[in-house]
């Protein structure tokens, strides 16, 4: 009978993080079925922020899970881990951490080292996704489109020794939810009224560079709700955004529901999934919209260059002003005042919409 693979995957990050490393995930599972497969990663740097077992759920993507601090150079929690990690037994790391060289070339390879003698050091034998190229530590501009490379491509092509991954192919961005899930989804539709069809919005960011302000927001609500009628409005973000989305809801004009607290992001994600098109920032809900196939009205800061965080799929509608202060990765903007973002107009947002939705503007 052959031994199944004890595979131990290695991804940092939060819900944009975790949905950019979706089409890896998938891939792992398919490429050793049947394997006891941990999943080591991070404890929430923020608050709010998605912890990923909450993006992947716990019956499909993995086994068991392991979360650290990261950062931490506290020597019993690192030998603590190193003994938890080596009562799994992996065979396998698969590694997914997000290596990207701000120029320190010499650095982001001391990084890999580290991580890859801990790993031997937690009884590791075969190692998978380590970056290899230049290309894997250093953004680089991808020759088919002109710009830095998508991530999700950037991740896909370290993994290409277990095959090839179709970036374009839905079975690579799929959640998996299961009955249950699905479930709770139909009771909030129930519980709250939503009627089809609806808008899906969030207009919460955890980098204050990226907020395109509330006041846009409204006068965008305001053109919309007197050209949708009949249409619902539903609010996605965490707790603390619920006031904002109850001033958008008053924008809007008509029938609503503010869901901010109100549903885990895997639950979110069903429900987006029966969205006629989600609205939002360069974020988190952006790209779990789009991993369900949602068309996406996204306003982006030039804090990152262009494509590199952009959503998936063929029908997003992208509105991104590059100045010349764009990839400063600032998270707060003083000199330029936020330039970038706030030179977007509610009228042209309002615009890329009607073109998602098909219907004429005045």
């Amino acid at each position: 009978m052959q031994k199944l693979e004890s595979v131990l995957i290695y991804r940092l990050g939060s819900l944009g993080d975790t949905i950019a490393a979706l089409p890896v995930f998938n891939k792992v599972v398919a490429a050793f079925p049947g394997a006891d497969i941990t999943l080591l990663t991070n404890k929430p740097v923020a608050a709010k922020a998605a912890a990923v077992e909450s993006v992947l759920g716990n019956e499909y993507f993995f086994n068991h899970i392991l979360n650290y601090p990261v950062g931490t150079r506290n020597p019993f929690l690192l030998f603590k881990l190193l003994i938890d990690i080596r009562k799994r037994k992996p065979n396998i790391v698969c590694y997914l951490a997000s290596v990207r060289s701000d120029g320190d070339i010499r650095k982001a390879k001391l990084t890999l080292l580290r991580d890859k003698l801990f790993f031997k050091a937690a009884g590791v034998k075969t190692f998978i996704g380590f970056p290899e190229i230049i290309e894997d530590i250093q953004l680089s501009i991808d020759p088919q489109t002109g710009d830095f490379e998508w991530e999700p491509k950037r991740l896909a092509r370290r993994f290409a020794s277990i095959g090839q991954i179709d970036l374009n192919s839905e079975d690579a961005w799929k959640l998996h939810f299961t009955s249950a899930e699905l479930a709770i989804a139909d009771k909030v539709i129930a519980d709250y009224s939503i009627n089809t069809p609806f808008i899906a919005i969030s207009t919460g960011t955890k980098h204050p560079t990226n907020n395109w302000e509330q006041h846009n927001w409204v006068e965008l609500l305001n053109l919309l709700g007197r050209e949708l009628k009949g249409w619902h409005l539903v609010v996605f973000g965490a707790a603390d955004e619920a006031e904002e989305a109850d001033i958008c809801l008053a924008a809007w004009g008509q029938q609503g529901v503010n869901l901010c607290g109100k549903t885990a992001p895997r639950t979110s994600a069903v429900l987006m999934q029966r969205a006629s098109v989600f609205l939002g920032h360069d974020s988190g809900p952006m790209h779990l919209a789009a991993s369900v196939g949602t068309p996406c009205v996204c306003v982006f800061s030039a804090r990152h260059f262009p494509r590199q965080w952009y959503p998936r799929g063929l029908n997003n509608k992208i509105i991104y002003h590059r100045t010349d202060c764009a990839g400063c990765q600032k998270e707060i903007c003083i000199t330029q005042q936020k330039r970038c973002i706030l030179s977007i107009s509610p009228y042209e947002v309002y615009s890329a919409v009607a073109e998602v939705l098909k219907f004429n503007i005045n």
